[in-house]
């Protein structure tokens, strides 16, 4: 009997522990504490790196503000961009002046004030693959 309690009592916080990771799951993932914006790596352009900003904006939220800086907070880019539906914005690296620096890419709202920070860091690997097969 006595089992039987403690193992309602592990239950019971389980579900209560689930259920509130469930609920700041869900905030996050339909945007109610985010920008509508991404940041991602789409490809070389002249053996130089092409970073793209996507941007979804919406009449409540048009006006937004990026700041490129580096590890050392030198501020490398700064402006104001609109737009009131889909656009996006593209930023070629040039890696003879940066090398492995890391890069902050800060996003905010004009009007909502929230932000987005993307840290892009350039990684090089050499990777070597060795295929078997049964003939």
């Amino acid at each position: 009997m006595k089992l039987n309690k403690i193992f309602i009592a592990i239950t019971f916080f389980s579900v209560m522990l689930f259920t509130q990771a469930t609920a700041a799951d869900t905030a996050t993932a339909y945007g109610i504490n985010t920008l509508p914006v991404e940041l991602k790596y789409a490809g070389n352009y002249k053996n130089q790196p092409l970073i793209q900003l996507n941007f979804s904006g919406t009449k409540e939220e048009s006006v937004f503000s990026i700041t490129v800086t580096d590890q050392t907070g030198v501020v490398l880019y700064s402006a104001d961009v609109r737009g009131e539906k889909d656009f996006t914005k593209q930023f070629l690296l040039n890696i003879d002046d940066l090398g492995d620096a890391v890069l902050k890419f800060e996003i905010t709202g004009k009007k909502s004030g929230k932000t987005a920070i993307f840290q892009v860091s350039r990684q090089q690997k050499v990777t070597e693959q060795m295929d078997v097969v049964k003939l």
